[in-house]
């Protein structure tokens, strides 16, 4: 089974699917590593800059997919319609959390990398495609 977890910016995504990964006795992956490998940095302004990197994540899901294709597969961080798109027989979770707690959680957390303010990092997340991704998860599951 792969299951991807989405959500904005510090909704739980990470935390809810470590939590899954484990009860399964599954594989965790973070897309966010896959683009830090692709682009070499932890900077989230420059991460966020990699809409154009949707078919080499893809390739790098698959790749894992395959590697470990005797075991459940748990991905957290897509913020692109299009990687969903690929892996039509997924399940996909949307996480949702108030705004208050959200950036209360980004600002607690001090990750290497996060130098930009909340809105700065919420907005790069909502331009890389982030609300494309809820639309698309919730009218695949008729909500």
């Amino acid at each position: 089974m792969i299951s991807f977890v989405c959500g904005q910016l510090c909704s739980g995504k990470t935390l809810y699917s470590k939590a899954l990964a484990h009860t399964c006795n599954g594989i965790y992956l973070e897309v966010g590593d896959i683009v830090r490998s692709i682009k070499l940095t932890e900077n989230r302004q420059e991460l966020q800059n990699s809409s154009n990197l949707y078919s080499a994540i893809i390739q790098k899901l698959k790749e894992e997919i395959e590697k470990n294709k005797e075991s459940d597969l748990v991905i957290s961080g897509v913020r692109q319609k299009e990687i969903l798109e690929a892996f039509k027989n997924s399940t996909l979770l949307w996480i949702e959390c108030p705004i208050a707690i959200r950036e209360e959680r980004y600002n607690n957390r001090a990750r290497i990398g996060d130098n930009q303010t909340f809105e700065q990092a919420e907005q790069g997340d909502i331009n890389l495609g982030i609300l494309k991704v809820k639309t698309y998860i919730l009218e695949q599951n008729n909500l």
